[in-house]
């Protein structure tokens, strides 16, 4: 009771709260909880509890839970919420599918029933059991933080409680509950750790528990001061674009390693919305891209990619390669395909015309037609002063970026490409003395990015 009283004080987890829901599986942990906050609380903070039933074992023993939990509501004179819930993996495992679906459940009742905290019965075993995880996965100075005691609306008033404290003082108390025979499974990774590992652990340091949580207490004062140093330099390193955020290498170049990583988990976090997934691995491989050669590409969890381009980092979404192909009219006088407008005319006059870098005429006499306009596809070339010269070749030299490679069109007639619209004209179908018809095409961007 001291250790929990003395936890929701220090971080002031139910200053000005009238309404908690308690995340309640009718296990150890979550019993314990409920009896220890009704004694604390007596009836001032009204205590919901919400049982969140995943579906993923046998129906007699979730029956049995969900029972225990309406007794227990009963008894406490408390409300008592089931929540069924559908599992959909999206790349996780079933543990980290299980998990997302039950917080969301659990955000999700927060806001209808207008609660102002989720209260949950994480304890001190599974703060070490997640930091030890972590260490072993190399997810980095945030996942050796392990499991946050305050992040509103969650809190976790058990943390600093052992297991065995838990146990012994259901037994004491004559409070009954229920054990979860999959915790017993060496199929999974945190069963192995607890019933495996941490015993030869706590042979080498009896107190490696209180050593952990001082230093998950330690990287967390770390982590939130190089984080709270990393978001003051964040619009200076990162600019936000369509599908992707670009990194410019020669600010991001001036801060050291421990900022520079959290930049980039911060991009990953704007573009999918968490950090689930990903481990230091990725973070380190993105900034390694700096020492490597334009173009240098590597895929990322979460259908992300990261790039060189030139002087700067891409972070993005990865998007299928599309096809762009639609014949021109030339008696129209318009043509809209993807954000380009193309402005089409025949005749002598637009010879007169001052030339720009939207604008190109040719011969029409010169041209096979009929027109198209498409985008890049494996071999293109273009028609050169000096010969056929590969369009990879075209785009390197204008430093036209690889994501943007597929945006940019061709207007092409029969024998190939006339113009790389914006960029490069082929050498061929040139206006003259002798030329009756001319073709001019204007582009504009009907979105600019």
């Amino acid at each position: 009771m001291k250790k929990v009283e003395a936890t929701i004080e220090e971080y002031g987890m139910f200053a000005n709260v009238s309404k908690a829901l308690i995340g309640f599986s009718s296990g150890p942990d979550s019993v314990c909880l409920l009896d220890v906050l009704h004694n604390i609380y007596k009836d001032t903070i009204d205590f919901e509890l919400v049982y969140v039933n995943h579906g993923l074992r046998p129906q007699r023993m979730l029956r049995r839970e969900e029972a225990i939990a309406k007794e227990y509501a009963e008894r406490y004179r408390a409300e008592c919420k089931i929540l069924p819930v559908r599992i959909k993996k999206k790349g996780l495992g079933v543990e980290a599918a299980a998990r997302a679906a039950r917080y969301d459940a659990l955000r999700l009742h927060l806001e209808k029933t207008g609660a102002e905290r989720i209260v949950l019965g994480h304890n001190l075993d599974d703060l070490v059991e997640t930091f030890l995880l972590n260490l072993l996965r190399g997810s980095g100075t945030a996942g050796l933080r392990s499991i946050p005691a305050h992040r509103p609306p969650f809190v976790r008033p058990l943390l600093n409680c052992k297991k065995a404290d838990i146990l012994n003082y259901l037994k004491v108390r004559r409070l009954r509950y229920v054990i979860d025979r999959s915790n017993q499974s060496l199929e999974y990774r945190r069963n192995i750790m607890r019933m495996k590992v941490l015993p030869v652990l706590l042979k080498l340091n009896p107190e490696m528990h209180e050593t952990i949580r001082r230093e998950c207490q330690i990287l967390k004062y770390d982590d939130e001061y190089i984080w709270k140093n990393a978001k003051k330099v964040y619009k200076k390193v990162v600019k936000i674009e369509k599908e992707c955020a670009v990194l410019d290498i020669n600010t991001l170049m001036r801060y050291n390693n421990p900022v520079t990583i959290r930049l980039v988990m911060k991009v990953i976090e704007e573009l999918c919305g968490s950090l689930e997934g990903y481990e230091s691995k990725h973070y380190y491989a993105i900034v390694s891209l700096t020492d490597k050669e334009h173009s240098k590409k590597i895929s990322l969890p979460k259908g992300l990619y990261a790039q060189r381009e030139y002087e700067s980092i891409v972070i993005g979404h990865a998007s299928p390669e599309r096809t762009v192909r639609k014949t021109v009219d030339i008696n129209s006088s318009s043509l809209s395909i993807g954000d380009y407008l193309l402005k089409i005319g025949v005749g002598k006059e637009y010879g007169k015309r001052k030339m720009a870098r939207n604008r190109e005429i040719f011969d029409l006499s010169q041209l096979s037609l009929p027109l198209y306009v498409r985008n890049k596809k494996p071999g293109d070339t273009i028609e050169t002063k000096v010969g056929r010269k590969k369009l990879k070749k075209v785009f390197s030299e204008q430093r036209i970026v690889p994501r943007k490679r597929d945006e940019t069109l061709l207007l092409c007639d029969q024998k190939g490409i006339l113009w790389v619209i914006g960029f490069k004209r082929a050498y061929r179908g040139f206006v003259g003395d002798k030329t009756k018809n001319i073709l001019a095409v204007e582009y504009e961007h009907i979105n600019k990015r």
